[in-house]
């Protein structure tokens, strides 16, 4: 008789090898096992996320029970603002949640843009100026090599923020043409747009790819434990 842990893992296989194939399914076209596998895998992630909603809320809640004074205090603003925000439910008290939502939108965009430009646009600009520090180069061929990379990165840059450039001056404002000089940089950035573009991609491939061997041997390892059981 198979024990409680192996009775749970060949469950657990049991369920990967089904929808395994369920997913893999969709390469035939789309069909009702696919949609079956899709609608239950969004009713999990949905159920999940609300679990951690509801967790959340209940451990607001906590530092009313068994916190300090101080956290007991600081807990009436997300309070007052939980309730005003209530009012959104009502058309007859919906003002009184503007501006909770206005505070919630205010808060999100800064956070997005504080994380673009701190986690993403200065790393970038100190990244590619790196390049152009010989003094961390060993060699001549290293510090030529990291001087072109560096040339080619800044020139990248440049020509694609100039494609992205579509104010016009003089006759071109008539027209609706960007000048030859303009028009042949932009091509330039264009290129290293498709360039970068196709890169991704084949990353985005290779992941993919490499999930889809995981998941084919994942399913020929469950094969071969259920045959070495049975025998």
């Amino acid at each position: 008789m198979l024990s409680t842990i192996s009775q749970t893992d060949l469950i657990t296989g049991f369920l990967s090898f089904l929808f395994t194939l369920l997913i893999l399914s969709y390469m035939v076209g789309d069909n009702p096992a696919f949609r079956m596998a899709v609608h239950i895998f969004t009713g999990v992630s949905a159920g999940y996320i609300v679990l951690v909603a509801f967790q959340a809320v209940v451990n607001m809640f906590a530092p009313l029970i068994n916190g300090s004074s101080p956290d007991r205090f600081l807990l009436i603003f997300p309070l007052i603002l939980s309730l005003l925000l209530f009012g959104k439910t009502s058309s007859r008290f919906e003002w009184m949640g503007r501006p909770v939502v206005a505070f919630m939108v205010g808060v999100g965009t800064a956070a997005v843009i504080g994380g673009a430009v701190l986690g993403t646009l200065f790393p970038q600009i100190m990244a590619a100026s790196s390049m152009f520090d010989l003094h961390k180069t060993t060699g001549p061929v290293n510090a030529a090599g990291s001087l072109t990379a560096g040339v080619l990165v800044l020139i990248g840059t440049i020509v694609t923020l100039i494609y992205f450039q579509f104010t016009l001056f003089g006759k071109n404002k008539v027209t609706g043409k960007r000048g030859k000089l303009i028009g042949f940089i932009s091509l330039i950035g264009q290129i290293f747009i498709v360039i970068t573009l196709g890169v991704i991609f084949s990353g985005v491939l290779s992941a993919a790819l490499a999930a889809l061997v995981d998941r084919i041997n994942s399913l020929i390892l469950f094969i071969d434990h259920l045959l070495a059981f049975i025998a």
